[in-house]
């Protein structure tokens, strides 16, 4: 680690040691060239890319050999062949001679190699004008590598110093010009080759990425002409997984002034055109842009000589063209477990024949619903999913619903994910009209909310809000209250903040609700931007004795969030300090079993890896809720990504936990439960556990006592392509693919006759990350490949005792031991000339961790186990 500070401070030091200078203001200097002058410079450009791991805070040691690295070198002669009257206006000539390259990576030997002769082979011109260049031009023959190289050393004559914007190589930036006595500094900004707008990515799927890019360049003058010039970029794309991992690309560009030499025997041209005719054979209007151009993969040796025989056999060389009935052949061969693979797989392709076979096999198949749910499942975690598998779900519908109610869930659901994920791209789409339309003309209401729970788009919002508004049903009502939970609170309409206020606080004429749906309303208007007044009313309800299971839970929510949320602790702090509540120990001391609070699983460079467990008792004592959430948190955004949750909700239990069958909470309750599983920011089939007391006595007699799973699947986590252009003209590619598979296991046991339960949620997962960066041009092609394999066991365990009051209950959670296998490959490639390939494994030991919750249910842990 010391070793890279004192390498970046060596290496940049003129672009990051001028901030303890002063600064001139309001000054602005005039740089000119002169005619018959040849100026020569040094030109030398270098590109660093390495892979790191971040460790919690501290970065992890990584050997040399995974870097890839290297140095160009040339010298170049610009010379004015036209100028303007007041030679104010110069057209430039670039050529670039003696090629340099130093691979840095394994041998340091500097290499004169024949594929640099495309870099030299033709001479480059650029229209200057005080520090502005206008328009560029290059012989029509240069490729396009030679071009985007030649423009990063155009790029570096250009100084405005308007503090505005500029267009260079990388894109159109906005720039800040810093003046000093002996040189000036231009720091840039936002540029717009750098935003990605037209890479590929699964963004709502990849919040855990994140992309840092800096760019500044540090000008030197002597009598009027550019002594030196440089410019330097440093990129960091990374991913959570929840490590971070990721790269580090740094790149220099630099020339520097050898010589100024007398020539007065090169032809100054007497306009600009006749000057472009007789250097580049091009005329005015065959200008470039100074943006640096993507280039795609270069053919190397191998390639061309494929290329070469498919076209010597054409003729007896034919493609089989992969339609449906090869594709049914497939499914129907398949064995059962591979098929759910094939399944995933088509559905991943999303072409018209792939679609119509797996909907097809559906059919002839004997377990229709397991193919369907796989497909569904598939569809809804579908990365970049397409009109066509939109409306293909659409048309398949009726058929769903018809299986059972179920599937009819699992379809709702699946379509409200893909519309996620499709709206941003195509807000006018037909299928999204369609499935619009399918969900006001959907009699089933809770379907409705179970879908715009994964839809998240603002177009279905007052939908939302007119079912809340009325909250008519108990459980639709719920379902909508979720629904509104996946926006931004804080965004919310005033009328949407009074209606969950009327709610939360029973106000006159509301109809009476559950605590489930106080609860929610509690959370919402926590979220929401709130004011003091509404801050103190929540406060106040936490202290009412009439329902104190609710009130200490949300007090335990309000305190732990202020941990987290300075403005809201600033808001607490004020009421506090003001006296306008009495927050004295015996208002606010923990009297029940519900809870809430918020853990670390993993804190690591600029993410943090949270869990948050909240449990809401009734009045007596019974579960009415419980809920385990793990999410990634983005600490300068402030923003989280759900990666995994479940809770169970329960009604109607308090008769069987009282000894005297006191009554329900709410009147006319009835006895059922539910499990609810959440993936990846999207909810999944709610898993009903019993519905009324008949349902109760088979599950306790039928609760499995081993684990058995419910749920499996393989997902798609990352799927992201990302172009870095270096102000230097090369382009950097980045690439991450993840996948995960996952089990969700349980077992209960349940002991009427004892009052007591223990149960078991395992979550199996096998992760695998594949991400790469790499240079591709003409002449270069140097990178590096990264695999990252790991599984992880995560145990939740619950005990309750309810065999005395108070109700005891105990919940524990831990991770396994487990191991993380990295494979890191770098390679280099100079045409024609030399190649080299380096590899490497790594394994690494994760201790296991037992993870604490609060003093209080330590407690009740140790009464439970009779731990002293």
């Amino acid at each position: 680690m010391t070793s890279f500070i004192i390498l970046c401070f060596l290496l940049f030091l003129p672009a990051y040691s001028l901030d303890t200078e002063k600064p001139k203001e309001n000054v602005t200097n005039s740089y000119e060239f002169q005619s018959n002058i040849d100026y020569i410079y040094h030109y030398a450009t270098d590109v660093h890319m390495d892979h790191k791991i971040w460790a919690g805070p501290e970065e992890s040691h990584t050997k040399r050999n995974s870097d890839a690295a290297f140095h160009l070198y040339a010298r170049i002669n610009l010379t004015s062949v036209w100028h303007s009257a007041d030679e104010k206006q110069h057209l430039l000539k670039l050529e670039l001679s003696e090629a340099r390259f130093v691979n840095r990576t394994h041998s340091h030997s500097m290499i004169d190699c024949l594929a640099l002769s495309t870099l030299t082979r033709y001479p480059s011109m650029f229209m200057w004008d005080q520090g502005i260049v206008s328009l560029s031009y290059f012989n029509e023959n240069d490729n396009l590598a030679a071009i985007n190289l030649k423009k990063g050393i155009i790029s570096l004559f250009q100084y405005k110093q308007d503090n505005k914007t500029e267009a260079d190589t990388l894109g159109k930036c906005n720039t800040e010009y810093r003046i000093y006595e002996d040189r000036l500094v231009k720091d840039k900004t936002d540029c717009s080759n750098v935003q990605y707008s037209d890479e590929y990515s699964s963004a709502k799927q990849a919040f855990n990425y994140s992309m840092d890019f800096q760019s500044t360049c540090v000008y030197q003058f002597e009598n009027g002409t550019i002594k030196s010039a440089s410019c330097s970029d440093m990129a960091f794309p990374r991913l959570v997984i929840p490590e971070v991992a990721g790269f580090r690309i740094m790149s220099r560009l630099s020339v520097d002034l050898i010589d100024k030499t007398d020539n007065d025997k090169h032809q100054v041209f007497s306009s600009s055109d006749a000057a472009l005719k007789s250097i580049l054979s091009i005329t005015s209007d065959q200008y470039h842009p100074l943006e640096t151009e993507k280039q795609n993969h270069p053919c190397d040796d191998y390639c061309e000589r494929y290329e070469e025989f498919i076209r010597d056999h054409s003729k007896d060389l034919a493609r089989l063209a992969v339609g449906e009935p090869m594709l049914n052949k497939v499914l129907e061969k398949a064995s059962k477990t591979i098929k759910f693979t094939i399944i995933e797989a088509f559905v991943s392709a999303q072409t018209p024949a792939s679609l119509n076979a797996v909907l097809k096999s559906f059919d002839s198949s004997k377990n229709k619903g397991e193919l369907a749910e796989v497909f569904l499942m598939a569809s809804a975690f579908a990365p970049r999913p397409s009109e066509l598998l939109l409306e293909k779900v659409l048309e398949r519908l009726p058929k769903f619903a018809s299986m059972d109610n179920l599937i009819e869930q699992s379809a709702y659901l699946a379509l409200g994910a893909i519309v996620n994920r499709l709206f941003d791209a195509n807000k006018k789409s037909a299928a999204i009209e369609k499935y619009t339309t399918l969900l006001h003309n959907t009699k089933k209401k809770s379907l409705v909310y179970l879908s715009l729970y994964n839809a998240k788009v603002e177009l279905y919002e007052s939908m939302i809000v007119d079912e809340i508004r009325r909250c008519n049903d108990t459980a639709v009502c719920w379902l909508a209250l979720n629904a509104l939970s996946q926006y931004n609170p804080e965004k919310f309409s005033k009328e949407i903040i009074d209606i969950l206020r009327s709610i939360y606080h029973e106000q006159a004429g509301r109809p009476k609700t559950n605590l489930q749906i106080r609860q929610i309303c509690g959370q919402l208007l926590l979220r929401t931007d709130i004011s003091i007044g509404d801050l103190i009313n929540l406060i106040l309800s936490s202290f009412d004795k009439t329902n104190h299971q609710l009130g200490v839970y949300m007090w335990r929510l309000i305190s732990s969030t202020a941990e987290h949320n300075e403005l809201l602790f600033r808001k607490m702090k004020y009421i506090s300090a003001g006296g306008l509540i009495d927050m004295t120990y015996d208002s606010i001391a923990y009297k029940g079993q519900s809870d809430f609070y918020r853990r670390p699983f993993v804190e690591t460079f600029g993410f943090g890896v949270y869990y948050t467990v909240s449990q809401l008792m009734s009045r007596l004592g019974a579960l009415r809720e419980s809920d385990f959430d793990l999410h990634i948190q983005q600490h300068e955004k402030n923003e989280k990504f759900n990666l995994l949750s479940f809770g169970v909700s329960a009604s109607g239990l308090e008769a069987y936990v009282s000894d005297d069958g006191k009554a329900s909470d709410t009147e006319d309750e009835n006895l059922q439960a539910e499990l609810r599983i959440s993936l990846l920011n999207m909810q999944l089939r709610p898993v009903v556990l019993f519905n009324g007391v008949t349902g109760l006595m088979s599950a306790v007699w039928s609760a499995p006592s081993e684990l058995t799973s419910a749920f499996k699947s393989n997902v798609m986590v990352h799927d992201l392509s990302r172009y870095i252009h270096l102000h230097n003209g090369f382009i950097v590619h980045y690439e991450a693919q993840s996948a995960a598979s996952l089990d969700l296991s349980g077992m209960a046991s349940i002991s009427l006759w004892n009052k007591n339960s223990h149960s078991v949620i395992r979550i199996s997962s096998g992760l695998s990350v594949h991400s790469h960066v790499d240079i591709l041009n003409d002449f270069v092609i140097t990178g590096i490949n990264v695999t990252i394999n790991t599984n992880a066991v995560v145990d939740y365990t619950t005990d309750v005792d309810y065999s005395e009051a108070p109700i005891s209950v105990c919940m524990q959670m831990s991770v396994h031991p487990t191991k993380v296998y990295d494979h890191v490959e770098n390679f280099y490639s100079l045409k024609r000339t030399k190649s080299l390939r380096w590899s490497a494994n790594r394994a690494r030991h994760v201790l296991g961790q037992d993870y604490k919750f609060t003093p209080k249910n330590d407690a009740m842990c140790r009464q439970i186990h009779l731990i002293k």
